[in-house]
């Protein structure tokens, strides 16, 4: 009996599951750990945030999805890895041991500046958790009812994820009659620009719907401290807050590095074109914790969908290998698109799309979004 463990239940590992139904022979088990059952659909974040979308709408159940497909799900978290013997230890002490295994846990949340952890702060990552930390926040916002004291929320971090979320939040807090005070959303970011990546029309677009959805930019505020509700630059600036959401770049957990696996100066598994990690054949990773040899990626969800097809392709086939074998040259290439389709959702079902130079906008956009994400998730069983 041979093992294949999957580490994480992203994007790469559900679309793996699917395609791993009736390829495996009797002799193979497949187990997945994952923190939780409902792996959520990151695309669909600020849809739901906004209240266009259900939990059930954006979320996978990989408990049906597992007994779809033959799998285990284990819910846990994998803390290291023991590399010679195979064993994987979760954080609830069990060890489960393997013969091959994917890694497509995702990154974590970068550490927020001293203070932050003992005010009302929420990261987005990782998203499960953030969740009900957002219900948290509004819970809060709807108990102030004096409309003489309004309350500041700052989005911290100019990324796409930033953007969203800030104008997802405006949308859902203008919309909810729960909310009896005025609310000013700020979106604090330490660059000059916002998308600095994007095109400089999408650029003009953002800047027109923040304007329009009365969001505040304040450029150049990289914060250091938190105190007092209150977010502080190390030149003394200063920003009035309640609640904090930080979209801030997330960063590699540190149990790849310290279990022997080859990764790059950021923390992410080194891996060949074949998804293969470079210092240990048996291991595999895909998506924002893989770092491809020869392929420097931006960190996009787009390139976790794609490497699925690859990752599924190359596992059945080492698992049908003879023991010990690497004959590498029987497995696929996994080979980055140059450009993709990048669409920005603007809260009121408005959305910004992007791929190369080509840059349109409008409702239509949001409709076709949402056409998008809905086939991405009709593949699987939802809560």
């Amino acid at each position: 009996m041979r093992t294949l463990l999957l580490v994480g239940g992203g994007h790469s590992h559900s679309l793996l599951l699917r395609r791993l139904r009736g390829r495996l022979d009797a002799n193979t088990q497949v187990i997945l750990v994952s923190p939780e059952r409902f792996a959520p659909y990151s695309a669909m974040l600020p849809g739901l945030v906004a209240g266009h979308f259900r939990f059930r709408d954006c979320h996978i159940d990989l408990g049906k999805l597992c007994e779809n497909v033959g799998a285990e799900l284990v819910c846990g978290r994998v803390e290291n890895l023991d590399l010679e013997s195979r064993e994987a230890l979760l954080n609830n002490g069990q060890r489960l041991s393997f013969d091959y295994i994917s890694i497509n846990c995702g990154i974590q949340s970068t550490s927020p500046p001293p203070g932050a952890s003992e005010h009302n702060c929420l990261s987005v990552k990782p998203i499960s958790q953030f969740l009900p930390q957002w219900q948290e926040t509004l819970e809060r916002l709807y108990s102030r009812h004096d409309r003489h004291k309004g309350a500041n929320l700052a989005v911290v971090g100019c990324g796409a994820t930033g953007v969203e979320l800030a104008m997802a939040i405006r949308y859902r807090l203008d919309h909810d009659p729960r909310i009896k005070v005025p609310v000013d959303i700020h979106l604090v970011h330490s660059g000059g620009t916002l998308l600095a990546e994007a095109q400089l029309e999408a650029q003009l677009h953002v800047a027109r719907q923040l304007q329009e959805m009365r969001i505040r930019a304040h450029p150049l505020f990289t914060v250091t401290r938190v105190a007092e509700q209150e977010l502080f630059t190390e030149r003394g600036q200063h920003l009035p807050v309640d609640e904090i959401v930080w979209c801030l770049q997330g960063s590699a957990p540190a149990w790849p590095g310290q279990c022997g696996l080859t990764c790059d100066s950021a923390g992410l598994i080194k891996v060949n074109a074949h998804l293969q990690s470079e210092s240990h054949p048996f291991v595999f990773a895909a998506g924002d914790i893989a770092s491809v040899s020869g392929q420097p990626l931006p960190r996009a969800g787009v390139y976790a969908v794609r490497q699925a097809r690859v990752l599924a392709d190359n596992l059945i086939r080492t698992l049908h290998e003879e023991p010990g074998s690497a004959d590498r040259g029987k497995l696929r290439v996994f080979r980055a698109q140059k450009n993709f389709l990048s669409i920005i959702t603007c809260g009121d079902q408005y959305a910004i799309a992007q791929r190369g130079r080509w840059v349109m906008a409008g409702k239509w956009v949001w409709r076709w979004k949402r056409f998008i994400d809905q086939r991405f998730m009709a593949q699987f069983p939802h809560p």
